[in-house]
């Protein structure tokens, strides 16, 4: 069961603060200041004297790029940093490409947030190396003392150091907790449909499969209608992320496990054979949308929010339960609240009820080697922000004195007129910039997003995160763990197309739909990779992951 955001919130002030409500939080004409004081004190004292112009890779910031003027959060860093920022919005679909074709013409952004060392796919990490061997990013200063919050980072995640002992990548913290990382693969399913049809929470494979088979087949929601599917992903390169916990648990993210010190694919062991056997039942059966292989993201989303499908394998972080619950309460009439629930995971075959585990981090930022020191200290000066609890204040609720109010005691009073919507929302519509700052540092992730609150229920809705913080107790309480082996996970591997993660999920996907004996297509497409060399390869990942140990 089971993204996150983060900042201590808490209670509300009575006396000089407003009183929340559920719809929005009043107005006020307060204006914030500039002041160094804002700063982490580390950084107070560094040389802001210098204005510098620094160019910025993003995704989605297309209306930040475009905009003639910046808007007020990126005029407070801008007027705090003593910078102008120069925006240059990627897209989901073609950050990675963007970035190769910059890099090769010498014109990356001076700081870009792109995903290499934290990807599945042994090819986005050999773009790490590929990185630093043309000299395309610069690495990260030996001395940190300046930026504590920065150091800490990278010390929790010292296997991210480069063969020469440096650090290039700046990870974009999603789990501060690794528990959190369970609520990146849960099952959004109608409550109401299962009570209609008379279903229990699934025991097993078996049960989830019957379970999206009779969504698909008997009538859930009433109407006399053949127009229900039943289970789907919400993007085709997580399918599985959940489902799989309860059949080969160390397969759900098609990527590295680990046997007494030697390190496999998971989709080459034997384990991944009753994964693909499993699916074919749910394809041929009708439990697994017909069309899953062929939908968009945003296309399965709204089949969930207008009510065609049943079972949604999504996330269960406050801000994607939030983000659903829009989308339906778009497009569908009934109360989401009375209709959707996360799914309990069901037992794998060994009797335990495992749950995701994920890297601590999600990505990474970068910094261009044609940045000079100057404007590299002024960048990590500003991660340093970021990080630190006035900068995630500042993330979360706004401009101080504008959007919110905190008191001596700590506690928060909004300030910002929701007009109904979520606060995360609501700045975004009045600061397109806070995509940018939310996330090019971190993501957030403590419990403190799931923390039951008037800050937190302004910011994703009550419902949101209720259940958010339900699903991810009750996976902190009732579930294991899928252990990882993140240090070879993240090491720099071979590039190679036949025996990378997104090749062997192509395959798949081949044998899910195929009209052969599943099974028999799979072990034919592992023979195939066999004749081709993937044990030499896997032969070599470990020996050069080995040799960087010593």
């Amino acid at each position: 069961m089971c993204e996150l955001i983060s900042k201590q919130l808490l209670g509300i002030s009575i006396a000089a603060t407003l009183i929340f409500t559920a719809t929005g939080c009043g107005s006020s004409s307060t204006t914030t200041k500039t002041s160094r004081q804002a700063l982490p004190e580390s950084i107070q004292n560094l040389s802001f004297d210098e204005h510098l112009n620094i160019s910025v890779g993003y995704w989605n910031i297309e209306e930040m790029e475009k905009a003639t003027e910046p808007d007020a959060m990126t005029q407070y860093i801008e007027d705090l940093f003593n910078i102008t920022l120069e925006p240059i919005a990627v897209t989901w679909s073609n950050y990675k490409e963007r970035y190769q074709i910059l890099s090769a013409t010498g014109s990356l952004p001076d700081v870009f947030a792109t995903l290499t060392l934290s990807s599945n796919d042994n090819n986005d990490s050999a773009t790490f190396s590929d990185f630093i061997n043309t000299g395309a990013i610069r690495a990260l200063p030996e001395d940190l003392t300046d930026y504590p919050r920065l150091n800490e980072i990278l010390d929790s995640v010292s296997y991210t150091r480069y063969t020469d002992g440096k650090y290039y990548a700046i990870p974009r913290v999603s789990f501060l907790d690794p528990v959190l990382g369970a609520t990146d693969a849960a099952m959004l399913v109608r409550r109401d449909w299962m009570d209609n049809l008379g279903i229990s929470d699934p025991e097993s494979f078996q049960d989830f499969a019957d379970m999206t088979i009779a969504f698909a087949k008997n009538d859930p929601d009433g109407n006399g209608i053949d127009d229900t599917l039943g289970y789907n992903v919400n993007s085709i390169n997580a399918l599985g992320k959940w489902v799989i916990l309860g059949i080969a648990p160390e397969c759900n993210v098609y990527s590295w496990t680990e046997n007494n010190g030697f390190y496999v694919p998971s989709w080459s062991t034997d384990a991944f054979k009753q994964v693909v056997k499993d699916y074919r039942l749910l394809y041929e059966e009708g439990g697994l949308d017909p069309d899953f292989y062929t939908k968009s993201p945003s296309s399965v989303m709204d089949d969930f929010a207008a009510g065609r499908l049943g079972a949604l394998e999504y996330k269960s972080s406050p801000s994607s339960l939030m983000e659903l619950k829009n989308r339906w309460d778009a497009l569908n009439d009934k109360s989401f609240e009375d209709c959707v629930d996360v799914l309990p995971v069901f037992p794998a075959p060994d009797g335990i009820r495992y749950s995701n585990s994920s890297s601590s981090f999600w990505s990474e930022s970068y910094i261009s080697s044609d940045v000079d020191d100057t404007k590299a200290e002024r960048i990590l000066a500003l991660f340093e922000f970021l990080l630190s609890d006035e900068g995630q204040d500042f993330c979360h609720y706004g401009l101080e004195g504008i959007d919110y109010e905190k008191d001596k005691d700590g506690n928060y009073s909004c300030l910002l007129d929701t007009k109904g919507e979520s606060l995360t929302t609501a700045l975004a519509r009045k600061y397109p910039s806070s995509i940018l700052f939310s996330g090019i540092a971190t993501w957030g992730g403590s419990w403190k997003d799931f923390e039951v609150n008037d800050m937190n229920t302004l910011r994703y809705g009550k419902f949101a995160t209720i259940l958010a913080s339900e699903s991810a107790n009750y996976c902190k309480e009732h579930t294991t763990q899928v252990s990882r082996p993140y240090a070879f996970m993240s090491y720099p591997k071979e590039p190679t197309e036949e025996f990378s993660a997104s090749n062997a999920f192509k395959q798949f996907i081949s044998c899910i739909i195929g009209n052969d004996d599943a099974v028999d297509m799979w072990e034919n497409v592992l023979k195939q990779m066999r004749s081709d060399g993937l044990d030499e390869y896997i032969q070599m990942q470990n020996e050069n992951f080995a040799k960087s140990q010593n």
